[in-house]
């Protein structure tokens, strides 16, 4: 058995692994496995030697191509409280099994850790704890044997991976590539996932694929590249790329079902929000509507927040429009695409990015003539539930929501989530200890009383991320005010319900969502 081999088994045992710990809480869809770590091992001819301490986590392990230098990071050992979310970078020496930690700043998360070439790493940093602000990662080289950092590109614009929501497809597994001249990554680019070349120069950017195509994963191939995307309501095919940009289909696995059935596409809006930023969002509009007439609508609010909606095909918007509705959905002020500014929405929940929402929906119906008013419906999960829940407790301009998933109340979410204290600390700045007062001020369950929305509440029992106590605390509040109120919980799903959920948990969550905006739109 030779070492190659070795490193690649450590690395399987990495990835098999690494979600063995979140926060010492139950993690997302899997449980309680606090004191669980994943280790970094040496396996030998019968043999397995620990080569990281037994309560530090070591993750994304690369291997040099002349396989001499293994790169990982590591997590700092704890028994108690999860330390910030920061790790380490180590080189290990394959022969002498030797450790170096590079310590490259004073606060930061390494990850995508690649080999450019025997003496190189390609990196990308997050420094948001050192910089006390939410922004995308920066990307750099590292030469191993001068200890030179080069920055290639700060992320202030296009972050690093695409960030564009669906609920069929995937992605994600792509690794960047290298020529002479620079990298190549997928980024998310306002409302679309383009590929791109970064510059090592000067860190210019040179889109290589066509707007509009929503690119999932991607090889080199030929002058181009292979891809697996989506443009616009076609679903994922394989697309050719060639170097000029230009892309030729090369499936049509979606076709026979899509001509089967009734597929609308989205109208854009534009509109302009308090901070003098020109946004656009779209609306679907029902399938078969009838100029001059009224139809129910349904403000769909995403995840994140720093994710983003983008042009392609939704199924969940796509039933809504054949059973009648309207859809609207955007990306407000939090949301990924626009860069690190844009997303950096710090303190600011319920503020500015509740304000585009209801922008973006006076602008909808002022442009649309068949988005009835006076019929609104407010849905969204994740972030997009804790905003339903905000939504709700300050307008009673929708007449029915759809909680999914949601965030209720900062104090109980900072000590129940898988994620808790860390992200209530990155999003607040603060703690339940520091400023309860603040973080109750920004929760939705405060202005449980000031609700008069009919609103179903979806859960499912194994969502440690959003966990069942913040939507229940919701439902109660509403029973107690007597506001027409539903809760369906669903068992043995997590966080990831609308995505991979149980195909018949699915079915059952879609049609409940919209038999509660049937009865109350």
């Amino acid at each position: 058995m030779n070492k190659y081999f070795l490193i690649t088994l450590l690395g399987c045992l990495l990835s098999f692994s690494a979600y063995a710990e979140s926060e010492g809480k139950k993690p997302n869809g899997r449980g309680d496995v606090n004191g669980q770590r994943t280790h970094l091992y040496y396996y030998s001819n019968g043999v397995s030697q620990l080569l990281s301490d037994t309560l530090e986590n070591a993750g994304f392990p690369e291997l040099s191509p002349d396989k001499k230098t293994l790169v990982y990071t590591k997590r700092d050992a704890y028994t108690g409280k999860a330390p910030e979310r920061g790790n380490h970078l180590l080189l290990l020496d394959v022969a002498t099994l030797e450790t170096k930690e590079l310590k490259l700043f004073e606060k930061a998360s390494y990850g995508n850790i690649q080999f450019i070439n025997n003496d190189e790493l390609f990196l990308s940093v997050n420094r948001s704890l050192e910089h006390n602000k939410i922004e995308n990662s920066g990307l750099y080289r590292y030469h191993l044997r001068t200890g030179k950092l080069t920055e290639i590109y700060d992320g202030s614009i296009y972050g690093l991976g695409s960030s564009i929501g669906s609920d069929v497809g995937g992605g994600g597994r792509s690794k960047v590539l290298f020529d002479k001249d620079g990298v190549v990554f997928v980024t998310t680019h306002v409302d679309y996932a383009p590929l791109i070349h970064v510059a090592y120069k000067d860190a210019k950017v040179t889109f290589l694929t066509p707007k509009d195509l929503t690119v999932q994963e991607y090889i080199p191939y030929k002058d181009g590249y292979l891809v697996v995307g989506a443009i616009g309501q076609q679903g994922s095919e394989i697309y050719q790329i060639d170097k000029k940009g230009n892309y030729t289909p090369l499936t049509s696995i979606n076709k026979a079902v899509f001509d089967a059935h009734s597929v609308v596409h989205p109208i854009e809006i534009t509109f302009v929000n308090e901070n003098n930023i020109t946004l656009r969002g779209y609306v679907l509009p029902p399938v078969g509507y009838e100029k001059g007439k009224k139809y129910p609508t349904i403000l769909d609010i995403h995840g994140g927040p720093k994710a983003t909606y983008g042009t392609v095909f939704f199924h969940e918007m796509q039933y809504w429009a054949n059973q009648g509705y309207a859809v609207l959905f955007t990306n407000p002020t939090g949301s990924d695409g626009r860069g690190s500014q844009f997303s950096d929405i710090r303190g600011q929940f319920g503020e500015v990015d509740y304000h585009d929402l209801l922008t973006f929906v006076d602008t909808a119906i002022a442009k649309v003539d068949f988005i009835d008013s006076n019929r609104l419906g407010v849905t969204g999960g994740s972030y997009g539930g804790l905003m339903t829940n905000w939504i709700i407790g300050h307008t009673n301009r929708f007449k029915a929501a759809a909680s999914q998933r949601s965030i209720s109340s900062w104090i109980s979410f900072s000590n129940t989530s898988d994620i808790g204290h860390t992200f209530s600390y990155n999003y607040w700045g603060t703690d339940i200890w520091k400023n309860q007062a603040l973080l109750w001020e920004r929760s939705p369950l405060k202005y449980a009383d000031q609700v008069h929305t009919p609103t179903l509440f979806i859960h499912s029992e194994e969502d440690y991320r959003c966990p069942l106590p913040e939507g229940l605390q919701m439902y109660y509040a509403l029973q107690y005010f007597e506001v027409p109120t539903k809760i369906v919980i669903f068992k043995g799903e997590n966080h990831e319900l609308s995505r991979s959920g149980k195909p018949q948990n699915r079915i059952k969550r879609i049609d409940e969502i919209t038999k509660w905006f049937d009865k109350y739109l």
